[in-house]
């Protein structure tokens, strides 16, 4: 054996003494091996177990199919062909350039200097190149021309892929269970193997399959997720016995040499990709002599290029002392030595484990989205693990989840349950503790609601499982398999193997679980409830090979129980207390009947109603008069118990706190649509009823077109007895309740009062959004009754709404009298303004102007008072760059500092907000060629956040959703919940560029509409006039910033339009960047002459964009920290001063330079003079875009679309402003206007009234509503309503009015039949009535007539006793008669008892005497 040789097998052996620390010894004669046959190496392919090559290698050579890299492309590097694209750090590439030099590379690398320099602390970009690149080991570094004739060198690559990508049916024709290599296929060609890739270095067949999915092993092994991820590419290129650039044969002979591996993998949708790095053996630490490290050190790095940032393979101080350690060390030493392990398709995760000392080291968290309920697993790559240490996973604010160790790479930790919604810090040590080296592990974990969560179990249509009758009478049940593992293969496996088919060998019981809000009696509180109250079915989890990647189906008996955890009283009274509750798939622990309360980790579904367990197995259900098979019978016996459910939620809901009272007061509906997209601070679309989000699948609001919801819990202050204003100097605070607005085709609020009159029949789709005393999104801290998102508004909103209107019988106006919509009689509109394309201003007070300049302004300033908090909004404005410029030209005619020539146009490419107490949130544009997949970056705290499966995310007072109608995220909404204003960010105006063949990705620049919350006295017309005595009056804070420059000057733009005048004009540029412009953000020499009026009104001089909170600081070593603080379009310091410093165009010199352009180009005069015809064509090139009249002609009198049509030269982008302008000045104008609202009309509606018509607005001024009722019935009442203004004219001030509706009777119906009876009824009595009233007449005249008769009989009576009292007194006296006095009453006639005759009463006698007076009762009765 020659000294060369020996000296290099010692080498060896020394490089793997130090991986024994690491390396489990009862498995490593198991573990380190190669794929292939362990005696089939040799010394070139490097395959085998020899110790000299390959321990950890992957087999190469042209044994394998690789090629070598072109000798005389080997410093340069060779660019191949990919054939597809893959991903790596937010770009796609189908191409790669190979190199000598360590690196695969997808750009021009700058090898001047003994040092290769990437990355953006190295280099000098943009005026050098900073190129992208996978870099295993980059230094310079050469291939050895003399070697000895028993060792080769070079550099080999292959691209492997699955045969599906090109039509044939992968692993058809597999052993899976293989456990040998196959030889390569030179039998036949590349063509005829991988059709449409001629290169030879394609590999396509069965054993291209084979390789894939021995990858997806290693990476199963190493990576804690990559079980989701199914590679269907990968790139291998190898690194054989590269020297470093200056060695001599000496160094070469000693084994200074390196080889190295790097397998980039992909699946065919380009949206993962991981790279596996492979060290066999690393002989030298820099391109320098005699392994001297004074320059030239050598790096193992991924940078994303044009400083986009960099991650380093090893932040270690071992590894900064040498390099070499990569080969000895390893983040998978339970697989081999010198192998690392990480995902790269958007940001570079590190994955596998690390030693990383002291500092920061993010983690790998897999699933990082956990459901609030806890009571799952997540897998963690963080520190190298020691199965005889017991390592914990600390929650921020929490407590601790206990892990197991599957591997030294990976740990599985149980996480308790975590009533929160949003992000918590994680931390991950050894439950000793107390060493540095065990300290730098960070990460994060992201709970979310049940709802919500994107990972819940998949029991098919939803909304199935809330109809009565169930439409079938078994459910889907869908999961994958390889979610749940064997709970007991810790305690007896000793290294667990991620691939063992036996883990995932369980049995999974569905679990029915209940829940409720109720009286606790020992702790004298009402709290939610979670109780497993039976167990329905049990299923084995399939484990077998196929099931990887597919979903295992089963179904589930609704009518079967298997086992109840309930009691037979328990089931026939307590069931019924339950509303609803959800099923968890979980394994079966052995004590489980003991114990049926506590479950093992498993899946939680959606909120399901429980009807279908009232007659499944019920008791009393089977006591009944009904049959249990008959459908009928349970569908009426769902209906008898919902109508008692439904009543006993009425009662409960009216004994509590009335909070209609505070919605109303504080978060009115906005009364038209308009109102309510504008007003973002305070409203949202909802997350299942919105046809702007494409999710209309809700069924409590059917028949609306959009229905949006509070986008925060309600705030309210201090009522006091509600007569004095007594709230104005207290803070708002948050309530448990939340509104809910819908909206029919006309824009117009659906009422919940009119739903009786509307909806005959219930298939009428007119369901009408209603207020939820439990918001859905919850309440913090999201553990209290009202409190737990989605699960307290399912028990006191949802499903009473389903108990009342859909399963019982008329009583969905009992609940519609719980649950009133807004009438939006207290709504105030919000001051809306927005940016637009090239600094196009329409302000929230309605100032219209275009303004340019580069750097970061303040774009809303709030100072914080007793009432509203501190409110921090930054928008950052660069020069956009010209898009004429050819890059082809790079290398040969142009530098790369001219890559990116700006424009005098700037645009706004990023806006940062805050709040008090809130966290930071970033809204980037992404930087050229990284716009594919993600068109813009969300980064909260330092984080960057992604909403491809939860569009909708809180955090720390602050709530981000996503519209995902278009691909690539291209429309973002942050809302500040406390303060109650919100931002809307549309990237490149969210155009499909997927339909725009012209465009491989979008422009790169944003639109940021701002809606500001009434409270802040901001008035959306602009009036100012009494502003300074409203601010001391009510205590109003200072709204400024470039969305309000001007607070305390009155806008005269009220009505105007964008003029010319308004572009770009001194009158008022000057003033914004004095005021507004942070300093040291703008151009070189920008600042000097700025006298910062800003800060006499305490505006914030703290650039948001490259400074960080102090609780985020923790994590700006993760790769985004970079994304957030550097330009998007950087461009080399000559572009700064001089000629090309930035100069604002105004509108007169754009509408001149347009009208010279034009006249140019319709110039008809080819001859002129040489000079003239040089300087007539550089005015054209430099000065004008390429079709002028179509500028002119396209834009017309618009104004934005002149300014953004030239200075872009695109005519979509012109287009765009025009009708983004135009929409949005007239949706402003419908939004900030006041409308008068009377409210619905508060009268009962009793059966058979209609409201005609049934879809028109009834509640505005001017509305008119009429009632009617069915031909079977006819209308009684005032049936015709009319909302006026109504002035009180008893009080002093007339100037006080309001809005009602006329007085009236209430309107009812009464049937034609019963009408027809009255009617007649009415005749008969009628006629009856005028019989009674006629006999009433003569008797009323009989008893007259009787009474005088009477009288007359009585006066005569008096009269005879009278006369004959008379006769006798005559007689007595002589015979003589006292004659009647004609003056003589007869009632003073006096008796005398002396002149009584018995003839004077006699008829015969009186006779004679009547006959014989002249004068009778004083009448002349004598002729």
């Amino acid at each position: 054996m020659t000294s060369s040789v020996r000296l290099a097998f010692l080498a060896t052996l020394l490089l793997l003494l130090p991986l024994e620390a690491q390396i489990q010894q009862a498995n490593s004669a198991n573990i380190n091996q190669n794929i292939g046959q362990q005696d089939a190496g040799t010394l070139f392919t490097g395959t085998g177990t020899n110790l000299y090559y390959g321990v950890n290698l992957v087999p190469f050579g042209p044994d394998a199919g690789d090629q070598e890299v072109n000798p005389g492309l080997l410093t340069a590097g060779q660019t191949i062909d990919l054939h597809m694209y893959f991903p790596f750090y937010g770009g796609l590439y189908n191409y790669s350039t190979l190199s000598v030099n360590g690196y695969i590379g997808f750009a021009t690398v700058l090898d001047q200097g003994p040092t290769l320099n990437v990355g953006p602390d190295m280099t000098d970009w943009p005026r050098h190149e900073d190129p992208a690149m996978i870099a295993p080991y980059l230094c310079k570094q050469q291939v050895p021309q003399n070697l000895n004739p028993g060792m080769r060198s070079g550099v080999y690559y292959r691209l492997v892929m699955r045969q599906s990508l090109f039509g044939r049916q992968s692993g058809s024709n597999m052993n899976m269970g293989q456990a040998t290599y196959q030889s390569s296929f030179f039998g036949q060609s590349a063509s005829q193997a991988c059709p449409g890739t001629p290169d030879s270095y394609v590999r396509c067949d069965t054993q291209a399959d084979y390789f894939l999915e021995e990858m997806q092993r290693w990476l199963i092994e190493g990576v804690a997720g990559a079980a989701a991820f199914r590679a269907d590419a990968a790139l291998v290129v190898t690194w054989y016995n590269t020297a470093s650039a200056i060695s001599g044969r000496s160094d070469i002979d000693s084994g200074q040499l390196a080889t190295y591996q790097a397998i980039w993998l992909t699946d065919r949708t380009a949206r993962l990709s991981y790279v596996i790095l492979n060290y066999d053996r690393l002989g030298f630490d820099a391109a320098d002599f005699r392994q001297n490290s004074r320059s030239g050190r050598c790096q193992a790095l991924f940078n994303g290029g044009n400083h986009t940032g960099l991650v380093p393979v090893d932040p270690t101080q071992d590894f900064k002392n040498t390099p070499k350690v990569l080969a000895q060390r390893s983040g998978v030493p339970q697989m081999v030595r010198g192998r690392y392990m990480f995902r790269v398709d958007d940001v570079v995760r590190p994955a596998g484990c690390s030693n990383k000392t002291g500092g920061t080291y993010p983690m790998l968290i897999y699933p990082n989205i956990v459901n609030m309920l806890g009571e799952m697993t997540v897998d963690v790559n963080a520190i190298c693990l020691d199965k005889s240490q017991t390592y914990i996973l600390m929650i921020e604010q929490r407590q601790t989840a206990t892990c197991t160790v599957l591997t030294s790479a990976i740990a599985r930790c149980n996480l308790p349950k975590i009533y929160d919604w949003g992000t918590k810090t994680v931390y991950f040590q050894p439950q000793s503790g107390g060493a540095n080296d065990e300290k730098a592990f960070v990460g994060y974990i992201y709970f979310v609601p049940p709802t919500l969560d994107p990972m819940r179990l998949d029991i098919g249509n939803v909304y199935d499982w809330f109809k009565n009758p169930l439409p079938y009478q078994t459910m889907p049940l869908v999961w994958y398999p390889r979610n749940f593992t064997n709970p007991d293969v810790s305690l007896h496996m000793d290294q667990v193997r991620m691939n063992d088919d036996s883990l995932y060998s369980v049995q999974l019981g569905l679990y029915v679980i209940a829940y409720r809000e109720h009286k606790d009696d020992t702790i004298k509180k009402f709290r939610p409830e979670h109780r497993v109250i039976c167990r329905l079915a049990t299923y084995s989890n399939r484990n077998t090979y196929e099931y990887r990647w597919k979903p295992q189906e089963e179904r589930i008996n609704l009518f079967q129980v298997e086992q109840w955890y309930m009691t037979d009283w328990e089931r026939q009274n307590e069931l019924y207390q339950y509303r609803f509750g959800y099923l968890k798939l979980a394994p079966l622990k052995p004590n489980q009947e003991q114990n049926p309360q506590l479950l093992l980790s498993g899946l939680v579904s959606s909120p399901i109603s429980l009807h279908f367990l009232w007659t499944s197995n019920n008791p009393q259900f089977s006591t009944t008069t009904y049959s249990a098979n008959d459908e009928a019978a349970r569908t009426e016996y769902v209906k008898k118990k919902s109508l008692e459910m439904c009543h006993d939620w009425y009662d409960e809901d009216g004994a509590q706190w009335n909070f209609i009272r505070d919605i109303e007061t504080n978060s009115s509906c906005p009364c038209i649509e308009r109102q309510a997209i504008a007003d973002i601070g305070r409203f949202m679309p909802h997350p299942r009823c919105s046809q702007a989000f494409r999710d209309i699948t809700c069924t409590t609001s059917i028949g609306s077109r959009n229905c949006y919801m509070s986008s925060q819990n309600i705030m309210t202050t201090f009522a006091g007895d509600g007569r004095s204003y007594t709230s104005e100097n207290t803070a708002r605070f948050p309530t448990h309740y939340g509104q809910v607005c819908c909206y029919d085709d006309s824009g117009h609020l659906m009422q919940t009062s009119y739903q009786p009159v509307i909806k005959v029949t219930p298939d009428v789709p007119y369901n009408p959004g209603f207020p939820m005393r439990a918001y859905e999104f919850g309440t913090a801290p999201y553990m209290g009754q009202y409190e737990v998102p989605g699960l307290s508004a399912f028990h006191n909103d949802y499903m009473p709404y389903f108990l009342c209107c859909k399963f019982a019988d008329f009583r969905c106006q009992m609940f519609y009298w719980r649950r009133p919509s807004s009438g939006c009689q207290e709504y105030q509109p919000p001051a809306w303004g927005e940016v637009m394309g090239a600094g196009t201003f329409n302000t929230i007070d309605n100032d219209k102007f275009i303004f340019n300049e580069p750097g970061v302004y303040n774009g809303i300033y709030i100072p914080k008072t007793l009432a509203t908090p501190e409110v921090k909004i930054q928008i950052r404005m660069e020069r956009y760059p010209n898009r004429r410029v050819d890059f082809s030209l790079l290398g040969r005619y142009m530098a790369q500092q001219d890559l990116v020539q700006p424009t005098n146009a700037t645009v706004v490419t990023g806006v940062v907000l805050e709040a008090t107490g809130t966290d930071r949130v970033h809204v980037l544009a992404r930087k050229d060629t990284r716009r594919f997949r993600y068109r813009t970056s969300i980064i909260v705290g330092n984080i960057l956040r992604y909403f491809d499966t939860m569009r909708i995310q809180r955090f720390k007072g602050v709530m981000v959703y996503v519209n995902n109608v278009e691909r690539g995220q291209p429309e973002i909404y942050v809302v500040l919940e406390e303060a109650q204003i919100g931002i809307r960010v549309r990237e490149s105006y969210a155009i499909d560029i997927d339909r725009l063949s012209e465009y491989q990705e979008s422009m790169g620049m944003l639109n940021v509409a701002v809606s500001v919350a009434p409270q802040y006295g901001v008035r959306p017309d602009g009036d100012k006039t009494r502003e300074q005595e409203l601010r001391q009056r009510y205590n109003l804070p200072r709204v400024s910033g470039v969305f309000r420059p001007f607070p305390d000057q009155a806008s005269g733009s009220y009505m105007n339009t964008l003029t010319l005048q308004d572009v770009n004009s001194e009158t008022y540029r000057q003033q914004i960047i004095q005021m507004y412009r942070v300093q040291g953000s703008g151009e070189q020499g920008s600042d000097q002459n700025i006298n910062n009026q800003g800060n006499n009104y305490g505006m914030p001089t703290e650039n948001m964009f490259t400074t960080s909170r102090d609780e985020d600081k923790k994590f700006e070593v993760f790769p985004e920290a970079q994304m957030k603080s550097g330009p998007i379009y950087k461009t080399s310091p000559k572009y700064e001063t001089g000629a090309y410093r930035f100069y604002p165009v105004t509108g007169q010199v754009m509408n001149q330079r347009l009208q010279t352009c034009r006249d140019m180009q319709q110039s008809n005069t080819i001859n002129l003079q040489p000079l003239q015809s040089q300087l007539t064509a550089d005015y054209g090139h430099t000065q004008c875009p390429d079709n002028p009249a179509a500028v002119i002609q396209d834009c017309g009198d618009s104004v934005p679309c002149l300014y953004d049509y030239s200075m872009f030269n695109a005519k979509i982008l012109g287009l765009n402003v025009k009708n983004e302008w135009n929409t949005f000045t007239s949706d402003r104008f419908d939004a900030s206007r006041q409308y008068n609202s009377c409210g619905v009309i508060n009268i009962e509606y009793p059966e058979y009234l209609m409201k005609t018509s049934s879809l028109s607005s009834a509640y505005m001024q001017g509305d008119v509503a009429r009632f009617e009722c069915f031909q079977s019935h006819w209308i009684k009442g005032v049936h015709e309503y009319k909302c006026g203004i109504v002035v009180d004219r008893n009080r002093q001030n007339l100037n006080e009015y309001r809005f009602e509706w006329n007085k009236g009777e209430q309107p009812w119906c009464r049937s034609r039949e019963k009408e027809n009876f009255l009617i007649w009824l009415s005749i008969i009595a009628g006629i009856l009535g005028v019989i009674v009233f006629v006999i009433l007449i003569f008797l009323c005249c009989w008893i007259v007539k009787q009474k005088k008769l009477n009288e007359a009989n009585e006066n005569r009576r008096q009269n005879g006793m009278d006369m004959a009292s008379r006769s006798s007194m005559t007689g007595s006296r002589g015979g003589k008669k006292y004659p009647i006095n004609e003056s003589e009453p007869l009632n003073e006639k006096r008796f005398d008892a002396d002149t009584y005759r018995d003839d004077d009463f006699h008829p015969p006698a009186r006779e004679g005497q009547y006959a014989r007076a002249e004068d009778l009762h004083g009448l002349k009765t004598s002729v």
